[in-house]
């Protein structure tokens, strides 16, 4: 085979090196994109060894292309982060450092100039072929007396064009993929997500009401929640306005539980919260809620808007279901509201 055929089927090789290292994992968009940092360095090392792969067999025909060499640990930074970029080129450097002084250049420009461009969030792909323009520019230069010597300045042209072609072919087919798998997740969170205040929805709700009831004899507190005197805001002030409050306990309701809390919108005016705590906390936690909403100032036109909410609490004991949990935690929401509203009530206060 002569240079181009060998030049196409290492290059057909790299895009599916590539793709296939960085698509497996984006079969699960969320764990990929999670923080999890030992998953991302166990892909660099991956993607580490498909770049020192790809230089190998490049060179065995001296028909390498730096971008393919390149493209693993590039679009590892790309999609996974600084973590994978750094355990990959860790181990690349580890095996390839040295051997070609060509790539030793080219490399050590192209990754710090990619580095910083990444830090400064310019990860579109002008900009990776910005750092491999500057990199080959510089490895050229460093080298003009080389390639006199051995006429390889046409070959270095031709590897330059091939190098630019793929790194925006290989950027195409990721993009697309990365797309598809935020459209994915995006349309899973819409599901599950109530659309205006962007907490869980009713559907979320019985789903994790639903995984609580597998789980015997789980304890933890639930907070029925409720917004006081919405209809005459509502009627007073208008929907959207209605709309606003909403959005802002919803908002406050989130901001002030734990990560291992679960807040939905049960309907309406109305929130439930699971706070996986016992009584005396769960207490707490509801009282910090009532007392921040009860400072929180609205504004409508011009004039501050006091709102207030009621809140039942109940503990779940062994003998009770989620439901009948849920039930009580409603029983001492509806004598808090009764009452007097903007109160917190537990169980043993609404039955006194």
């Amino acid at each position: 085979m002569d240079f181009i055929e060998l030049t196409f089927i290492n290059t057909l090789i790299g895009i599916c090196v590539t793709y296939t290292c960085i698509s497996i994992p984006l079969i699960n968009y969320r764990t990929a994109l999670s923080e999890q940092v030992l998953f991302k360095m166990l892909l660099g090392i991956v993607l580490g060894l498909a770049s020192i792969y790809l230089f190998k067999i490049g060179e065995q025909h001296n028909t390498s292309i730096y971008s393919v060499i390149i493209s693993p640990i590039t679009f590892g930074l790309i999609v996974f982060g600084y973590q994978t970029f750094f355990a990959s080129l860790v181990v690349s450097a580890v095996f390839l450092f040295g051997i070609s002084t060509f790539y030793d250049a080219f490399s050590l420009v192209y990754f710090v100039i990619l580095l910083l461009f990444y830090i400064r969030g310019q990860m579109r792909i002008r900009y990776v072929i910005y750092a491999y323009c500057i990199a080959q520019a510089f490895n050229l230069l460093t080298h003009v007396s080389a390639l006199n010597e051995n006429g390889y300045w046409t070959l270095a042209i031709i590897k330059t064009i091939l190098s630019l072609l793929y790194i925006s072919l290989v950027y195409v087919f990721l993009n697309n993929l990365i797309n598809l798998s935020k459209r994915e997740v995006f349309f899973k969170n819409a599901s599950k997500t109530d659309p205006l205040t962007g907490i869980n929805n009713r559907r979320s709700i019985d789903a994790y009401i639903e995984s609580l009831s597998e789980s015997y004899g789980e304890r933890f507190c639930v907070l029925m929640l409720d917004i006081d005197n919405f209809k005459y805001l509502n009627d007073k002030f208008g929907h959207p306005f209605g709309d606003k409050v909403i959005k802002r306990i919803a908002y406050l309701v989130r901001e002030n539980i734990r990560d291992n809390d679960f807040a939905g919108r049960y309907g309406g005016e109305e929130f439930i919260v699971f706070i996986n705590a016992d009584l005396h906390n769960a207490t707490k936690i509801a009282e910090d809620i009532r007392l921040v909403i009860q400072d929180n100032k609205m504004k409508f036109d011009g004039h501050e808007v006091h709102v207030t909410v009621s809140i039942g609490i109940s503990e779940r004991t062994d003998t009770q279901s989620v439901f009948e949990t849920i039930s009580i935690a409603d029983n001492a929401l509806y004598t808090a509201k009764t009452s007097g509203k903007n109160k917190t009530m537990t169980l043993s206060e609404s039955a006194a």
